[in-house]
């Protein structure tokens, strides 16, 4: 070969290796989530679908359009907790979402009062899919 095929050759390596593109770990990923969601006491659980963003790296996560990334919980070889889960979306407190590590399942329940005791939200299955990301930092 020529001697400017190996200058293009090598120039083409270091820009692959220079590349801003990080590929996301196996403890990055997307959850997307169906099965039926209660809105109001007295009214049947309608169709609930949801897509949930999680970094267990970081211990972060996000969900829907992921405006601003929050804390998890806890993580557990078999379990995903998270508290207070709809408050990027203007939820109430106190509510708690569990992702089931092994079964796939997702539930999203609220505490109601001292007593302990809690309703159901949101109940479903998820699959995983490849990790889109988390919006970028400015500074």
């Amino acid at each position: 070969m020529p001697k400017p095929v190996f200058v293009a050759i090598a120039l083409f390596g270091m820009v692959g290796l220079t590349s801003p593109v990080i590929a996301a770990s196996a403890n990055q990923f997307d959850l997307v989530c169906k099965g039926k969601e209660q809105k109001k006491t007295g009214v049947p659980a309608s169709a609930w679908n949801e897509r949930f963003r999680l970094d267990l790296d970081t211990k972060r996560w996000c969900r829907g359009t992921c405006k601003t990334p929050a804390a998890i919980d806890t993580v557990t070889a078999d379990e995903i907790r998270i508290s207070d889960s709809r408050a990027a979306i203007g939820g109430p407190a106190d509510v708690q979402l569990s992702f089931a590590r092994t079964s796939g399942k997702v539930s999203e329940s609220i505490m109601m009062g001292w007593s302990g005791s809690g309703a159901s939200l949101a109940e479903g299955s998820c699959r995983r899919e490849f990790f889109s990301g988390f919006p970028t930092q400015r500074f």
